[in-house]
């Protein structure tokens, strides 16, 4: 899928972001001459001249084979609906999951080299960019993520770089979609068995999966053990904390408390917990909501003088702006 403007007479010098991920890959390409915006609201004004979507580049999931054609594909895709060529690309930034590994780094650096020859390259976490699309492409102040995974990562005005979390469910990321997944059936399950309180989690668990028994929870686990499809349950928590669920209620507090410290973590590293700095939230279970509002309680007491931003651009769009300042720097 594509989304392009009308092209000028001469192809127009690019930079190119790009968002890496599990599912899908997204890429966007900017004039290079875009002035860097002083403001994330000055950065929402910027239109990509082409944008384009391709499958999963993450090569644990599709296989090295898969990923690097979806690579090649999304970029080309991008500056081609931008009326541009490979060869007016100035900059390119790319963010992916799990690329904080040399292994890795060096994969994707090497893709690159090969497509687009003597073209500085970018290539970071996927959590830089969430963090650059909330700050106009300035990596200064802290970004969490709570989506299937979760991660708190941030910087400071010295370029110092301190991340908590993102190890992976099995290694206890609370706060993630998973593990929010999982104390809803907790919940649910004890509650079947009459270990602990009744509560509303049972009914909107079933019927969301379109279950009729709390037993037929063990073969729909156990079928099929992925992640996202406990994390997908994420959202009940806050839906049935909203209506006063004792155990919901506790779920989210208990998220909330182990995204706040995540964050509390970061700050105090890096020497920001008494200074005013941006924090960026991003992923699916910080939509606006009862988590949410969790947290920032529990921030305003801790790290009064964190500025909760919410991402006016995506992901890709942050790639880009970082492709851009590190135009302009170079």
């Amino acid at each position: 899928m594509t989304t392009s403007h009308p092209a000028s007479h001469s192809a127009p010098r690019l930079v190119v972001g790009l968002d890496g991920g599990g599912t899908k890959t997204v890429a966007v390409a900017v004039d290079a001459a875009t002035p860097l915006p002083a403001t994330p609201a000055a950065a929402a004004q910027i239109v990509p001249l082409g944008r384009a979507q391709a499958g999963s580049t993450n090569w644990n999931s599709v296989g090295l084979e898969t990923a690097h054609a979806n690579w090649r594909a999304v970029i080309e895709q991008a500056v081609a609906a931008a009326g541009g060529r490979l060869a007016g690309v100035r900059a390119i930034c790319i963010g992916m999951s799990g690329v904080d590994r040399p292994y890795d780094r060096a994969q994707v650096q090497q893709w690159l080299d090969d497509l687009l020859p003597g073209v500085p390259v970018q290539v970071v976490n996927d959590a830089v960019i969430a963090l650059a699309a909330g700050t106009a492409g300035e990596l200064l102040g802290v970004v969490l993520i709570s989506g299937t995974g979760m991660i708190a990562l941030g910087y400071n005005r010295a370029g110092e770089r301190v991340r908590a979390g993102g190890w992976g469910a099995l290694l206890g990321d609370g706060g993630s979609g998973y593990a929010l997944g999982a104390a809803i059936l907790r919940a649910v399950t004890w509650a079947a068995d009459g270990r602990g309180p009744q509560t509303a989690l049972l009914p909107a668990v079933l019927d969301f999966l379109h279950l009729e028994q709390p037993d037929q929870l063990v073969r729909w686990a156990y079928d099929d053990i992925t992640w996202a499809r406990f994390a997908q349950l994420a959202p009940l928590a806050s839906d049935c904390a909203a209506r006063g669920d004792s155990a919901a209620l506790a779920i989210v507090e208990q998220g909330a408390a182990d995204l706040a410290v995540a964050v509390e973590t970061v700050a105090r590293r890096l020497g920001l917990a008494e200074t005013a700095f941006p924090l960026v939230t991003a992923g699916n279970n910080l939509r606006p909501g009862r988590l949410l509002d969790s947290l920032k309680q529990r921030l305003q007491t801790s790290l009064p003088h964190a500025q909760i931003v919410q991402p006016q651009v995506e992901p890709a769009m942050g790639a880009a702006l970082l492709a851009l300042r590190a135009r302009a720097s170079a």
